[in-house]
């Protein structure tokens, strides 16, 4: 049998210690934990792309439906911005709007069964916010038309009664009343 061959990079008359020697030493045993090393850093990276790739994936498919949703809701919500402006616009004149209903029921409380408004028209003057009403009316007997003007003249709410027109219509039987009013200044509703 022919004997073994051996190959050695080491040469063997060298001295362990000299600097070639221990370059070889450190390369066949610690630079073979650093390429190992590396590699399991490598197939690691390499594997753990799968799992960023998948993740990545569901995070671009709940992105996707996210903004499908924002895009369809994207309509509803300028027409609820619309909406709430236009509440608050409506909201705002009303606050600085006069309460006429009580004036209105300061009128219809002073007012005689048998007389009848024809026409009555309140306004607010801007400059001096006073409000003053202009009623036409129709009165069927002189007694109510004398107890509708005293009523009015001592209605606290009111501050002045002018009779613009008594007028008697002889075909009708009745009388026709052109009076404005002025009324008292009070607070407007907040």
């Amino acid at each position: 049998m022919a004997g073994k061959k051996e190959l050695s990079l080491l040469p063997e008359a060298e001295n362990p210690n000299s600097f070639i020697s221990r370059l070889f030493y450190w390369l066949t045993t610690v630079g073979r934990w650093v390429i190992v090393l590396t590699e399991l850093i490598v197939v690691s990276a390499f594997i753990s792309r799968f799992w960023l790739d998948r993740k990545n994936s569901d995070l671009s498919e709940v992105l996707r439906q996210q903004q499908t949703i924002l895009e369809s809701t994207q309509d509803f919500e300028k027409e609820f911005t619309v909406f709430q402006q236009k509440l608050k616009t409506i909201k705002d004149f009303y606050a600085n709007q006069p309460d006429y209903t009580q004036k209105i029921t300061s009128l219809i409380n002073g007012t005689p069964s048998d007389i009848v408004y024809n026409n009555l028209s309140i306004k607010k003057d801007r400059v001096s916010n006073i409000i003053s009403a202009d009623a036409s009316l129709t009165a069927f007997r002189e007694e109510s038309i004398v107890s509708f003007i005293s009523n009015l003249m001592v209605n606290p709410a009111i501050q002045n009664v002018d009779i613009n027109q008594i007028e008697k219509k002889d075909k009708e039987n009745s009388y026709s009343i052109s009076i404005s009013i002025t009324f008292k200044n009070s607070t407007s509703k907040s």
